[in-house]
């Protein structure tokens, strides 16, 4: 004998099915509204540009203009000594330098280690740049008064 009018009736699951209707409309209210509008992506953006363009220029500079001077400076600067004693002279084998790191096949020498440390230069004019316009456009003139 199955009585489904009884069990409807009950006080304890009227509250249940309120409740979970409730938490049904909530959630679908909340995914409703947690939608993102829909963003476009720009290949070309003005952020890309600057960044782009700021490295670029930095990996030109480094590989055309400071390259000679940087190679002249760090010879001219030699290894570390002690006791006038380079380390690999005195027997530390992991003093020396990594040849792949080194190794290149461009002419001038632009190595791994260049590309690396220009490029972090690129990048760090690029930002720089892009906070100053940032700054520009809310209307703080980033440059000091003197």
């Amino acid at each position: 004998m199955v009585c489904t009018a009884s069990t409807m009736s009950s006080p304890v699951l009227q509250q249940r099915s309120a409740f979970t209707s409730r938490v049904q409309i909530k959630s679908r209210t909340l995914r409703a509204s947690t939608r993102s509008p829909r963003q476009v992506t720009r290949a070309l953006s003005d952020t890309n540009l600057i960044i782009s363009g700021a490295t670029a220029v930095s990996l030109a500079l480094g590989r055309f203009v400071f390259l000679d001077f940087q190679r002249d400076n760090a010879n001219r600067q030699g290894l570390p000594v002690q006791n006038d004693v380079t380390y690999a002279e005195a027997g530390d084998k992991l003093s020396e330098e990594a040849s792949f790191l080194k190794g290149t096949n461009d002419p001038a020498g632009f190595n791994l280690i260049d590309v690396f440390a220009w490029g972090a230069i690129g990048h760090i004019l690029g930002y720089a740049a892009l906070a100053i316009i940032s700054l520009n456009t809310t209307g703080i003139n980033p440059a000091p008064k003197f």
